[in-house]
């Protein structure tokens, strides 16, 4: 039993991990179809008809999907002003705080996001565009978004932590400090 269960955390950490690469994949095929609509549109005077609605579901999906990435790495923006001034001690107590606020929105919004697209999916809902795309598919984009993420948050409760350290810090030594936390 306990081998299966190190499996599962094994395989949700890939499948965490891998939702960055989405992630990347994603952006780089935003880049080229925008630039590629932007030269239809501006030089030959034919604009796609697909471009602005893919991309527009693309960005929601870079803004859910590789976010549980993002917080195994410590890479989101995190104002630290007041919190670098507090002891280690209490440091620890607001990233379990932290971590539990975010494991209990990360649930709710799971769960809503679920609803939506169930719903989605049973009345075929559509976008009222050429492109017509059904709507459960952007609404999925919620549900596991949001669950990956909070599968990573739940991680931060289990995973040995350095004194006042609860979160991830990419993986640099203790002496250097992020530059994003140095210059808010």
């Amino acid at each position: 039993m306990r081998g299966e269960m190190k499996h599962r955390g094994a395989l949700l950490e890939r499948l965490i991990g891998s939702s960055g690469y989405v992630g990347i994949l994603s952006l780089a095929f935003m880049v080229v179809s925008i630039s590629y609509d932007v030269v239809l549109r501006y030089v030959f005077y034919a604009p796609t008809h697909w471009a602005l609605e893919v991309n527009t579901f693309l960005l929601a999906f870079l803004c859910l999907i590789p976010a549980g990435d993002v917080l195994r790495f410590g890479s989101q923006i995190r104002i630290t002003f007041l919190y670098d001034r507090f002891p280690p001690a209490v440091r620890a107590r607001l990233d379990m705080l932290r971590a539990t606020a975010g494991l209990f929105f990360c649930a709710i919004m799971t769960w809503k996001g679920a609803d939506m697209a169930w719903k989605a999916w049973q009345h075929h809902d559509r976008m009222s565009t050429s492109l017509g795309t059904p709507m459960v598919i952007p609404y999925l984009f919620l549900p596991i978004g949001f669950g990956l993420l909070g599968f990573q948050y739940a991680t931060l409760f289990k995973t040995p932590k350095k004194k006042g350290d609860a979160f991830p810090t990419t993986g640099k030594t203790s002496g250097e400090k992020l530059e994003v936390g140095q210059q808010i």
